[in-house]
């Protein structure tokens, strides 16, 4: 007890999709939602507060390689966390892709499953672009 936890709530959800113009029309229909930000590859909805659901076409890469849901986890330092998660022997995927609002970096957990963890930079609003 009294420790500081590494991973903070999560503030992003992911779906790897095969179909992503059907699951964008569905998710739409479901979330009432505008898109916030789309591209060939993903389209994403903002659900305030700083939350984004995402769906992401299937692709080669591993973090995006087969249909899964994924969750996103906000921690204070991506560098750090990503070091501490190494050092306590989880699965990295990728290195630390850069963004100046929110870089990010994945992982699989013990069974294979994909997160993210995901530091927001403090005073640049949020988006992916």
């Amino acid at each position: 007890m009294g420790e500081t936890a590494l991973l903070g709530w999560p503030t992003w959800v992911g779906v790897v999709v095969d179909d992503l113009e059907k699951q964008r029309r569905f998710w739409g229909d479901l979330l009432a939602l505008p898109e916030h930000h789309a591209a060939p590859d993903f389209v994403d909805f903002e659900m305030g507060d700083g939350r984004t659901f995402e769906l992401i076409q299937r692709s080669d890469d591993p973090q995006y390689d087969r249909a899964r849901f994924q969750v996103g986890f906000e921690v204070e330092d991506v560098e750090r966390a990503r070091e501490e998660l190494i050092r306590r022997g989880v699965e990295p995927i990728t290195g630390i892709l850069p963004d100046e609002q929110s870089p990010w970096a994945y992982f699989r957990d013990p069974e294979g499953n994909v997160f993210e963890i995901k530091q927001r930079i403090v005073g640049v609003p949020h988006s992916r672009t």
